[in-house]
């Protein structure tokens, strides 16, 4: 499924972004403008955790366009974990500015060049002004 983002009314931010299959493909400026994220939800209970897969790292950049996964990858500006089998969410309570827009990508590993998308369905969610 595609990355949408819509309107919402609230006190934490005016925009949500999802994305229902995050993975190694690096999503491109989905917040299709300049803003403050707020949160990040990672929903990662589609799966179970295994030794080989503990967990997932979504890596997210500060620019109009990314390269995600492996050696040649855009180097991320916030790298955030998730256990697989879990949500998890992160609020950030000042907020992190971005002035191009969000890009992202998914991965096992926190290492730059780790390249392996999740076994199991990752949806992530960020809430922005």
């Amino acid at each position: 499924m595609a990355t949408y983002t819509k309107g919402i009314l609230g006190d934490l931010g005016t925009k949500l972004t999802c994305d229902e299959d995050a993975d190694t493909t690096a999503e491109a400026n989905v917040t299709g403008a300049s803003g403050i994220l707020y949160m990040v939800e990672i929903d990662a209970t589609a799966g179970a955790a295994t030794t080989a897969e503990p967990g997932w790292f979504i890596k997210i950049i500060n620019a109009t366009s990314a390269t995600g996964g492996g050696g040649s990858s855009s180097v991320p500006e916030m790298v955030l974990y998730a256990p697989i089998g879990k949500k998890t969410t992160y609020v950030i309570s000042a907020g992190w500015t971005f002035d191009a827009g969000i890009s992202f990508w998914g991965v096992t590993t926190a290492a730059l060049s780790g390249d392996t998308s999740p076994t199991s369905d990752v949806k992530v969610k960020f809430i922005t002004t």
